[in-house]
């Protein structure tokens, strides 16, 4: 493997890790993480039977990963760039396909209901669609992590490329977050991911461009998507970086303290913060910085999803365990090695 393709399984795998751990944790808050799995969680446990996971064996990916993955395939077999077209197909494969569609959140089932038409079989089971009886000014609910969560990916496809990392995020998040806040959320992962990609980077650095990220991704869909109200995700990185480099090395000090200060929840203007602000406790250590997203409580499979796609593309795949991989690949019918070496190839020809 290259040290460019080693970079893109990085991401993938770290990714990966950080969704398929993270699922046993989610939801619940940090004291109750630790009382149920009796003390922090670093490595594959059971899914209680009170969690969203609930079923599902070790190593299986919830919607966070798994829609990456299928947008990841779907751009390989377009060979192009992705677009809202590709994006769109991706989702209605990955729905249809059925395998993940248990963990769908409200704003992305609502949009791929959408796209199907009105006559389409809902197989979620898990939302019911509510039409607002009165028009409203601003849908803040839909201020999540839906796009986030899977824009780390565009990040492997633009390696150093951080303004075309966000252009492209920004298509990718459209057809479901189409709002200033999922959006500036997505665009930081991606930026932060792209530059991950790049040789000799620090994990300053990253965070640096993950803060662009926000502010440019922001300014870039600012009057022509819609209007929601949250916090300002730019600033809002700023000031939990601020608390991870306070509490450097410090785990549990720092879950603790970015759980009740900066909050771990569904809201972009939360979790996207709270991915940074674990990447600055860890000096960007990949799978240090992945078990605080798993443990910081509330949406932990989705923090640490995030995180996973940032510091697994920093250093490669080379630093996170193999029987992950394997586990993983066998559970989930993936291949991410061969993935990888696809995503490289077509940026290879992209390049010439």
């Amino acid at each position: 493997m290259t040290k460019r393709q080693d970079k893109i399984l990085g991401g993938l795998l770290g990714a990966a890790i950080g969704d398929a751990i993270g699922a046993s944790t989610e939801t619940r808050t940090i004291d109750l993480i630790r009382g149920r799995f009796g003390g922090f969680v670093t490595d594959f446990v059971e899914k209680p039977s009170d969690n969203l996971s609930r079923g599902t064996v070790p190593g299986y990916v919830t919607d966070d990963f798994s829609i990456a993955y299928y947008t990841a395939c779907e751009i390989i077999a377009s060979q192009s760039r992705i677009t809202e077209d590709i994006a769109k197909k991706a989702l209605i494969k990955w729905w249809d396909d059925g395998g993940y569609v248990q963990f769908i959140g409200p704003t992305t089932r609502a949009s791929i209901m959408n796209m199907k038409g009105s006559n389409s079989v809902d197989k979620s089971n898990s939302y019911k669609l509510e039409v607002p009886r009165v028009p409203i000014a601003c849908d803040n609910e839909k201020a999540t992590n839906g796009a986030g969560m899977k824009t780390g990916l565009i990040g492997l496809f633009n390696p150093g490329d951080i303004d075309r990392a966000i252009d492209e995020a920004i298509v990718m998040s459209l057809p479901t977050h189409n709002n200033t806040i999922a959006i500036a959320g997505g665009t930081a992962i991606a930026a932060a991911a792209a530059k991950a990609m790049q040789p000799n980077t620090s994990y300053m650095e990253v965070i640096q461009a993950g803060i662009y990220g926000a502010a440019e991704g922001y300014k870039r869909v600012k009057g022509t998507v819609n209007e929601v109200c949250g916090g300002n995700i730019e600033r809002r990185i700023n000031f939990a970086v601020e608390i991870g480099l306070r509490y450097q090395n410090d785990f549990e000090k720092t879950v603790y303290e970015v759980a009740d200060t900066v909050g771990c929840g569904l809201y972009a203007y939360e979790a996207i913060p709270a991915v940074f602000a674990f990447i600055a406790a860890c000096e960007g250590r990949s799978m240090d910085s992945i078990c605080m997203g798993i443990n910081c409580g509330d949406d932990t499979d989705t923090i640490a999803c995030m995180i996973g796609f940032i510091v697994g593309a920093l250093h490669g795949a080379q630093v996170l365990p193999a029987r992950h991989l394997t586990l993983i690949n066998e559970k989930n019918g993936f291949n991410l090695v061969s993935l990888a070496k696809d995503i490289d190839a077509l940026v290879a020809k992209q390049e010439g």
